[in-house]
């Protein structure tokens, strides 16, 4: 009884623990899948999480890309428009390389491509009431104020996130910046440069090239001083003394130059009329009559000058529009066509557009007691009629200016001198005065 007691409490016992030891394991199977499953769960949403964090950095990316418009490369250095930049400044150089090494080519395009700008182009700014030209160099200097602005705020800014959009517009301002630029050089290159490497004219092929002495050179200053005499005599003038004209003078200007074609072929055809300049009062400080504008193919008169000088400075202006960009050229196909003129204050003024040029030389080159051979001026000449403003004008202007007259004109003088010789005029801005070169070569025979 006792042996079956205990062997029932010992079997009861060992299943006891046998179900403890079960439910301990089971209990210890289950924490351990749960702990796995969490593991496993908790890897799976970082896998998503950070997949999902990819896909949005991906996103974002893409959409700043959009936003960009990034620029296509090309040989993996350079971007699609630095590339066509680089082939254009390129062209422009060779074609100025072509320029300067031969001259049968620079004849050519002046005499057949030349006058198309001017008869599309030109016609085109003609219809304009205002300087086109004056205008286009106003934008240029904007521009350029801005860019320089534009380029200390890149400067400053361009690591700050905050103004990345605002410096992707910069970026793309000095792309616009930069096609300008290229096209004012081929603009330049075309309607100026190329005109400076043509033949210069000739102006008595018949005589022999020589050296013109002294005599000869006061026998034409004595000529074109009897000429103007005479001719200061016949003007119509006011009560003050000053000169009246009252015809239509830009339209005589033309048909005296289109008369000068029978000579000079280049200079017959149509014709540009000449514009005011709107900031005269500063072009008068620097002592200009007038401009021509390649960029707009015009022709300029400064409009405060005394009334005498307009037809000269017409003519010379308009002697650039047909191709003859030299200074001295320009000078003396003015007074051929001036004194070619049935017009006499055309004449006129054509005579004493080269007189002070001719006086000057005299003065340099004569040894002293050259004056006793000399025929004086008209009283209307010496006292009124060279006069380079109207009057009352210096008084004006002086009064309005922000910088001083000899400022400017020391500035203006540098810089056009630097032009010229850049473009192969040695003389620079002495080769205004050379006229009266071409003028003892076209009195060759005449005078002397």
């Amino acid at each position: 009884m006792t042996t079956q007691s205990r062997s029932a409490s010992q079997r009861a016992q060992t299943s006891q623990t046998r179900g403890a030891s079960r439910r301990t394991q089971t209990s210890q199977t289950r924490s351990a899948s749960q702990r796995g499953q969490t593991s496993q769960t908790r890897g799976a949403s970082r896998q998503t999480q950070t997949s999902r964090n990819r896909n949005a950095s991906r996103r974002t990316q893409t959409s700043r890309n959009r936003g960009r418009s990034p620029q296509k490369r090309i040989f993996g250095c350079f971007t699609e428009f630095q590339f066509y930049a680089l082939v254009y400044l390129a062209g422009i150089v060779l074609l100025n390389i072509v320029i300067w090494s031969s001259r049968s080519f620079c004849d050519w395009f002046s005499e057949y491509v030349f006058p198309i700008f001017l008869n599309t182009y030109g016609r085109l700014t003609r219809l304009f009431p205002f300087s086109v030209g004056e205008v286009l160099i106003v934008l240029g200097i904007l521009l350029c104020l801005l860019a320089a602005l534009l380029w200390i705020f890149l400067c400053i800014w361009r690591k700050n996130r905050r103004f990345a959009g605002a410096c992707r517009l910069i970026r793309g301002y000095y792309r616009f910046f930069t096609a300008v630029l290229l096209n004012v050089a081929l603009l330049m290159t075309l309607n100026c440069f190329v005109l400076y490497h043509c033949t210069p004219i000739d102006p008595n092929p018949a005589r022999e090239t020589r050296e013109y002495t002294g005599e000869e050179l006061l026998t034409l200053r004595n000529f074109v001083v009897e000429q103007a005499n005479a001719l200061a005599d016949q003007m119509e003038r006011d009560e003050d003394g000053l000169v009246v004209y009252t015809g239509d003078l830009q339209a005589e200007c033309r048909k005296a130059m289109r008369r000068l074609g029978d000579t000079y072929p280049k200079l017959d055809g149509w014709y540009t009329k000449v514009k005011t300049l709107h900031f005269s009062d500063l072009v008068s400080q620097m002592y200009i009559g007038g401009y021509f504008f390649p960029f707009s193919m015009e022709a300029n008169a400064n409009g405060n000058m005394y009334l005498v000088n307009y037809p000269e400075v017409y003519c010379h202006e308009l002697a650039h529009t047909r191709g003859y960009i030299y200074e001295d050229e320009a000078n003396f196909l003015s007074y051929l066509a001036c004194i070619g003129s049935d017009d006499p204050f055309l004449q006129y003024s054509g005579y004493l557009s080269v007189i002070s040029y001719i006086e000057r030389d005299c003065e340099e080159s004569l040894a002293n007691g050259w004056q006793a051979e000399a025929v004086g001026w008209n009283e209307y000449i010496a006292q009124v009629d060279l006069a380079f403003l109207e009057p009352g004008a210096w008084e004006r202007i002086e009064e309005n200016a922000v910088i001083s007259t000899e400022t400017v004109e020391a500035v203006s003088d540098k810089v056009t001198d630097a032009s010229l010789k850049v473009n192969g005029v040695q003389s620079g801005i002495v080769s205004y005065s050379e006229v009266v070169g071409l003028l003892l070569a076209y009195y060759d025979g005449i005078l002397y």
